[in-house]
């Protein structure tokens, strides 16, 4: 008689995976000192979503998904079983199950269809594509939605669980960068590990009272500064929807100014911008007359950054080769080259050099117009004002479009050094002009040398971008993400402030402007295409929150002006409408196309994958 052996399979990543993700769905019971992180994660994540119409929840523990209120709950498990086991626990609480694969999340959802999501725990699985999840849960939360997770930090007591990832605060933020606003978050305390083990083997009642310091500890980590201490941070962000500013934004440059866009359908071209009156929440926009050419160069320099960038289209192809048969025209009388200083000069070489490689069938011609401006650029910029680095920055796209062209390379290389020696040690660059250390200044600067860096290959240079970028950041940037004008002293700004007391005309520091949240992205941009490699997302997604969410009005500056792109400027103590404190100066309430070129060019980056 043969003897039977039963040889069992050996136990693979995948099954132990697989029955993890099952495990989680429904947890066993632990004692207080252990659950008080469960329940602190559920109420904070709860708290934060309060009721939604449609709200996605990614494989929270089934006690979470129970507790959601919303009109309808959606729930996606990252594997068959697990969705099993919560479908066995939540039977019809939940209204729709789905399953993806943890290592390639795809969701099943067409874009922004919920108004609500949230992930309780999956993010410390290193099996879990985390970039990609929070990828896919922002195209299918709408613009008004909330998305709430969490992160452990190494301060958890299981850091020495090698099967989890823990995330520094910078990290934890660095996962919703930049596409996400942060709106909330909560820290969590957790005793350090050897007290926590011991804690755990303590009878019940005792355990309690540690669990009571622990929530006491937990309402005091309130601030930024102490996200440090905790063991666990639940964040709350909502997603900025780039695409759609993006579309609004270069819309609104080919609309007809009497449907307050800002193209003049009777010279066929860009207008210089629109005023603006506000009265109570109305705003009210009417053409302005005046012509600078720096304006719509800019604006153009913003169009042909998105027509050849993965992001562009053609739609509006008809109307941008009308745009150049008006510079053309200006450019042969002589008229744009006597009037235009290197502001917009420099921009209007970068979009003649761009479109000579978008637009085959006129490349020639378009290259002719691109070295008509580069000759008088030659004859007439000596690198001695901070504005003549924009020139720079557009005889860099006119040797990208012809890099045989040696008296380019040599104008650039010598652009790049000139300019580069006017660093000082404080970090910034100073030129000739009184207005040299003004923001807009050192950012078209930054734009300038990082170009030249990415075409000549001369990476030594990036000190230098990363010394203003540093310095931009350290003393410019405000906690709500906006960027003052110039940091001057307190003694400079006396005169001013005097005046303003006397005049009622508002000192320039205290306004603070949507453009200049831009010209930081796009030189943070423009280094990353050079090869830089400090990370600068998180300074980049305040800059954009600072449009969208946290300029002080409580309101999306886009929405308040209702054509398409931001509000110009908002005042230190949150005004756009600037006539009860500077009696009738008016010159700051209107929207220059240039602020619109800036504007479409940073979604254009960030859209395309640039910044990351």
């Amino acid at each position: 008689m043969s003897e039977t052996t039963t040889i069992s399979e050996p136990t693979t990543s995948n099954d132990i995976r697989e029955e993890r993700l099952e495990r989680w769905v429904k947890q066993p019971p632990v004692g207080p000192n252990m659950q008080y992180l469960r329940d602190a994660e559920r109420v904070a994540a709860l708290d934060h979503l309060g009721h939604r119409d449609t709200v996605l929840d990614l494989a929270s523990e089934s006690t979470l998904t129970a507790g959601i209120d919303a009109d309808e709950v959606v729930r996606l498990d990252f594997s068959a079983d697990a969705s099993e086991t919560a479908r066995e626990e939540l039977g019809d609480r939940v209204d729709t199950y789905e399953v993806t694969e943890p290592e390639a999340p795809r969701l099943p959802f067409p874009d922004n269809h919920f108004d609500g999501a949230v992930c309780i725990g999956p993010y410390d699985w290193k099996f879990l594509d985390v970039a990609g999840l929070t990828d896919e849960v922002h195209r299918v939360t709408t613009a008004d939605g909330l998305y709430v997770f969490s992160v452990p930090t190494p301060r958890s007591p299981y850091a020495v669980n090698g099967n989890n990832r823990f995330y520094e605060p910078e990290e934890a933020l660095d996962i919703i960068s930049p596409e996400w606003t942060l709106t909330d978050y909560d820290l969590l305390f957790q005793y350090p590990r050897p007290l926590h083990l011991g804690i755990n083997s303590l009878p019940e009642s005792l355990q309690e009272r540690f669990v009571t310091v622990s929530e006491r500890l937990t309402e005091q980590l309130t601030e930024r500064e102490m996200w440090h201490r905790a063991s666990y941070i639940v964040l709350a962000a909502r997603p900025m929807k780039f695409k759609s500013y993006l579309q609004r934004g270069v819309e609104s440059l080919f609309r007809p100014t009497g449907e307050n866009g800002f193209w003049d359908e009777v010279t066929d071209s860009i207008i210089r911008a629109l005023n603006y009156e506000i009265d109570g929440d109305s705003v009210t926009w009417s053409r302005d007359e005046s012509r600078e050419w720096r304006y719509a160069t800019m604006a153009m320099m913003g169009v042909l950054n998105w027509r050849a960038s993965s992001v562009g289209s053609d739609r509006h192809d008809k109307k941008i080769h009308r745009e150049f048969e008006y510079f053309d025209e200006h450019i042969a009388s002589g008229e744009l080259l006597n009037e235009m200083p290197s502001y917009g000069l420099g921009p209007l070489l970068s979009v003649y050099a761009t479109a000579a490689t978008v637009f085959d069938e006129k490349r020639e011609s378009y290259l002719d117009s691109a070295r008509t401006l580069f000759d008088h650029a030659v004859e007439t910029v000596e690198f001695d004002h901070a504005e003549d680095s924009l020139v720079l920055y557009g005889a860099t796209y006119l040797l990208e479009a012809d890099p045989t062209d040696e008296r380019v390379r040599a104008f650039v290389k010598r652009g790049l050094s000139e300019i580069s020696d006017r660093r000082a040690t404080e970090g910034l660059f100073h030129f000739d002009n009184a207005t040299t250390r003004r923001h807009q200044n050192q950012m078209y600067t930054c734009w300038a040398l990082a170009r030249a860096i990415e075409v000549t290959g001369q990476t030594g240079y990036l000190t230098d971008v990363e010394s203003a970028l540093d310095y931009t950041i350290e003393h410019r940037m405000r906690k709500d993400g906006a960027f003052i004008w110039e940091d001057l002293p307190f003694y400079a700004r006396i005169p001013g402030e005097i005046r303003n007391r006397l005049t009622e005309r508002t000192p320039y520091w205290q306004y603070l402007y949507e453009c200049h949240q831009t010209f930081f992205v796009n030189a943070v941009a423009h280094y990353y295409d050079a090869g830089g490699e400090n990370d600068y997302t998180q300074a980049v997604r305040r800059a954009m929150a600072w449009i969208f969410e946290t300029n002080g009005t409580g309101r999306d500056l886009v929405d308040v002006s209702g054509i398409g792109v931001p509000m110009r400027q908002v005042t230190v103590d949150g005004r756009m409408d600037n006539r009860q404190f500077t009696s009738g100066w008016r010159d700051q309430q209107y929207k220059g196309t240039y602020e619109v070129g800036s504007y479409v060019m940073a979604l254009t980056h960030l859209l395309d994958g640039t910044i990351n």
